[in-house]
């Protein structure tokens, strides 16, 4: 009992520290590697199946030859991924024992006269669950490009065995899935498995006192149902073209050079002399137009082209120190929930008074923060997840 027990721990530490042997890359937009959107209850389901072989481990199994213990096994199981590092597994798995007995039990069947040994075969189930743990995405963070993935497994469950006593007993289940992808849907595993239940598991009841054990390798399948995958954050160039951006701020300076226009021209009718005019109140707010600052999907981060375009304003800004600005954060309506995009849209306001106040030195008193939450003010959601900066009447 104690080898195998060994031997089993020592393939988890050899193929634990494989991971960091992978040299895989995966930029995200807020540079966090395990920053992913979770997705809700129908999604990352799979089923996977498999068949191998096993070797009992119990009592009196060394009285016989290892390869005549070896009985065929196959494994069967449904399983949810709640984030790329954490999933859990429904799974039945087992199907035949063998090995060796000094006593006559339920199990055993011819006598091995020589030898001084009964030969034992039993077909059994063992049904448990499994928490998972997917090292490869939880150190290296996630990559649904990944060809290969460890996760080990720790989990418990019941066996049952179908030949004549049938007996149940408690079992602990611990392994390794070495799984590679060979589809968006489909991958390949090759699963170490190994089960330690309570000593009635083979009908042995004498001798030590400890637990029975089944080591197992087997080969399959799993299929993944759709929607599967998580999605991470996208970097706002590679939503926004450098068109579109520039048309959009093309827009709003030609609206400030139409209002420095139409200034000119009542100053100008102003100093007519054959015209009577009554002045208005003198206007004391300059006509700063309105910038807006654009983020990435459920990023609150403002990128380094957006921190560049602030410079601009911040510019004006300090031409004019008594002014105030209001700053008015959205989200897109598609994306996420009424209470999160409200908590985005502020937290993205926040993110540009902190680039004004800490990179270009302006008041902040200046500024005023205001959230609206998701908005579908523009036909494209990426333009709906913006601060706007306007200047306070």
């Amino acid at each position: 009992m104690k080898r195998w027990l060994t031997l089993f721990i020592f393939l988890l530490v050899i193929a634990s520290a494989s991971v960091d042997a992978q040299e895989v890359q995966y930029d995200n937009a807020t540079g966090n590697k395990h920053e992913v959107f979770t997705n809700n209850f129908g999604s990352n389901w799979f089923f996977s199946l498999g068949g191998g072989a096993e070797v009992l481990f119990g009592n009196d199994d060394t009285a016989g030859s290892f390869g005549k213990r070896i009985s065929p096994t196959l494994n069967f199981g449904v399983g949810k991924w709640f984030t790329p590092g954490i999933g859990l597994r429904l799974q039945y798995s087992g199907l035949q024992a063998r090995g060796f007995s000094y006593t006559e039990n339920d199990f055993t069947k011819s006598w091995n006269k020589d030898e001084g040994y009964y030969k034992q075969k039993f077909n059994y189930m063992n049904l448990h669950g499994d928490v998972l743990f997917n090292l490869s995405s939880l150190i290296a963070g996630y990559n649904p490009d990944r060809v290969y993935e460890v996760i080990p497994y720790l989990g418990g469950g019941l066996t049952h065995t179908y030949s004549k006593s049938k007996r149940q007993a408690l079992a602990l289940n611990f392994g390794i899935i070495n799984r590679f992808k060979v589809a968006d849907s489909w991958d390949l595993n090759l699963e170490l498995a190994s089960m330690g239940t309570q000593n009635k598991f083979d009908d042995q009841l004498g001798g030590s006192r400890d637990l029975d054990g089944v080591v197992s390798v087997t080969a399959g399948v799993t299929y993944h149902f759709n929607p599967s995958g998580f999605r991470k954050p996208q970097v706002a160039r590679q939503v926004i073209s450098e068109a579109e951006l520039k048309l959009m701020r093309d827009k709003m300076n030609e609206m400030a050079s139409q209002n420095q226009n139409l200034e000119a021209q009542l100053l100008e009718a102003e100093r007519k002399p054959e015209v009577a005019i009554i002045k208005e109140t003198e206007k004391t707010t300059p006509d700063i137009a309105p910038r807006a600052v654009f983020f990435a999907i459920g990023s609150s981060s403002v990128s380094s082209q957006e921190v560049v375009n602030l410079g601009f304003l911040a510019d004006q800004m300090k031409q004019y120190p008594n002014l105030k600005f209001n700053l008015t954060g959205f989200a897109d309506a598609s994306t996420g929930s009424a209470d999160l995009n409200k908590r985005l849209s502020k937290q993205r306001a926040q993110s540009v008074v902190e680039v004004l106040v800490n990179t270009y030195n302006i008041d902040r008193n200046r500024l005023a923060v205001q959230s609206v939450g998701g908005v579908d003010k523009y036909d494209k959601d990426y333009l709906n997840r913006m601060v706007l900066v306007e200047v306070v009447e």
